[in-house]
């Protein structure tokens, strides 16, 4: 069994697998540094608090979201893949250098120039946090981007346009064993990059924090550099062996100049598969973007230090690995495999709600007194980590697995329009409306800590939602064969 789950990549194709599986790997490891990076930073470094995060997806990564999905919508209609993927690359790998070797050494500089210039705007008390903390909020938003354009609108489009759906069948369960590697291999490197150890031995800075962000910005710009190598080889070599996609069921052509975002999202609210897709990728974001928020300001209570703080959540990255790569190896290829359709796409939310209700009812008995507030804090770090490996693993695995599976069956038409919408958007638009959510919530109550009992019912009830629409989908997917007429 365990053969015939794991080891489904035929032998012809473990090449392009290995390359595959290395693309994944490496966009994870940066994605995970860049995930522990961007919490430090908003949420531990000097005068930060995890009640900026929801400005910072309303204001700048919702709408950097649609603008980067209008970007690559154009550069599909005109470039390959492989150009698109060498483009976006470098302009992430720039913009982090500069971050690290100029905006953040002298963000005080920078910032003392812009208030002279543009005093006016740190007037609005409410949205102040956007232009005092902009150097924090425009790294956040190119973390959160990362893996959104390279692997889930690029690469995923890529693959998804290559294969067929039994290769993809194939192929995905094991792949998305790279998310947990690269996750895994985060963890040892952030860990590393922020100890006293690495400061006390190369001493980049005279400053912990600082050499930190240098020695991570370094391993960001190895990874790139050899994923953009990988994938070229990976282009070459699936343009070179036609035996690999000679499988692909025929996809009704289209043109490319139709390929917009305006008519893409057009085409999407015509389509109900395309819709409850939608519908899914968005509850699952605001469950799971709602929980994160109010771990990561508990968090800040036992990590007060941006290094410290970073260390844990690199340690956190390396357990998610080991949660992801026992998904990957054997729960999600034995789901896929094993049982139905509508009965696979059902657990995602049903786990999410679980562990978010075990995480909120501690917060919530902590609040009322059951719980001595030593302990209260110590059970609420252990959840809110469990939450924040298990709901990640879940979602790197058996959700997105099934959400890419889900595409294989349509036209190429609906399968290139979907996927700008659902994975360029849809992600962003979830975490925007957790956001938004979110800032209502701090301002009538008073903050994360006050309003972390709605916070939970909330989150809860949007896992809920999702249920109905997974079911239509798992239907979907057991009737047909054939290309679904979106």
């Amino acid at each position: 069994m365990f053969k015939r789950f794991i080891f489904s990549v035929k032998r012809e194709e473990w090449l392009i697998f290995a390359f595959m599986l290395l693309i994944v790997a490496l966009v994870n490891v940066n994605f995970s540094i860049l995930r522990s990076m961007r919490n430090a930073l908003v949420v531990a470094d000097t005068g930060g608090s995890a009640t900026f995060i929801p400005y910072f997806e309303l204001f700048g990564t919702f709408p950097a979201s649609i603008l980067l999905t209008w970007v690559l919508s154009r550069l599909m209609r005109v470039c390959s893949f492989r150009l698109i993927f060498s483009m976006t690359m470098i302009f992430f790998l720039s913009f982090f250098l500069v971050f690290a070797y100029w905006i953040y050494p002298y963000r005080e500089e920078i910032h003392g120039l812009l208030e002279a210039k543009l005093g006016f705007l740190f007037g609005f008390t409410r949205f102040k946090v956007v232009f005092t903390h902009w150097p924090d909020m425009v790294f956040y938003i190119m973390s959160e981007l990362w893996k959104v354009a390279l692997l889930s609108v690029i690469f995923w489009g890529f693959l998804n346009e290559k294969l067929s759906l039994e290769q993809a069948k194939r192929f995905y369960p094991p792949l998305l064993l790279g998310s947990s590697i690269g996750t895994m291999l985060a963890g040892p490197i952030t860990v590393f990059s922020t100890s006293l150890f690495s400061w006390n031995l190369l001493s980049l800075s005279t400053q912990r924090w600082q050499h930190s962000l240098y020695m991570l910005t370094f391993f960001l710009v190895v990874c790139g550099l050899f994923t953009l190598v990988l994938f070229t080889a990976l282009f070459k070599k699936l343009s070179l062996v036609p035996k690999l996609v000679s499988e692909v069921q025929p996809k009704e052509p289209f043109s490319k100049r139709l390929l917009s975002l305006s008519s893409s999202l057009r085409f999407l609210m015509k389509s109900r598969y395309l819709s409850s897709l939608l519908l899914i990728v968005v509850a699952e974001y605001i469950c799971y973007a709602l929980g994160e928020l109010i771990f990561l300001e508990t968090l800040k209570s036992k990590y007060p230090t941006p290094s410290e703080y970073c260390q844990y959540m690199g340690s956190l990255s390396f357990w998610m690995g080991i949660c992801t790569a026992v998904s990957a190896l054997f729960i999600t290829p034995y789901l896929l495999q094993a049982y139905r359709w509508s009965r696979t796409i059902m657990l995602t939310p049903f786990l999410m709600i679980g562990i978010t209700f075990a995480f909120f009812f501690v917060i919530y008995c902590g609040k009322v007194g059951l719980f001595p507030v030593g302990s209260s804090l110590t059970i609420a770090i252990i959840l809110g980590s469990l939450h924040f490996c298990i709901g990640r693993a879940a979602k790197y695995t058996l959700f997105d697995a099934i959400k890419e599976l889900s595409f294989i069956p349509l036209t190429q038409e609906a399968q290139m329009k979907g996927k700008l919408i659902i994975d360029g958007i849809g992600s962003r638009l979830g975490r925007g409306s957790s956001s938004l959510l979110s800032i209502l919530l701090f301002l009538m109550m008073g903050g994360p800590g006050e309003s972390a009992i709605f916070v939970g019912i909330l989150a809860i009830t949007f896992a809920a939602i999702s249920i109905p629409a997974a079911r239509f989908i798992g239907h979907e997917m057991e009737k047909t064969s054939e290309p679904v007429k979106a």
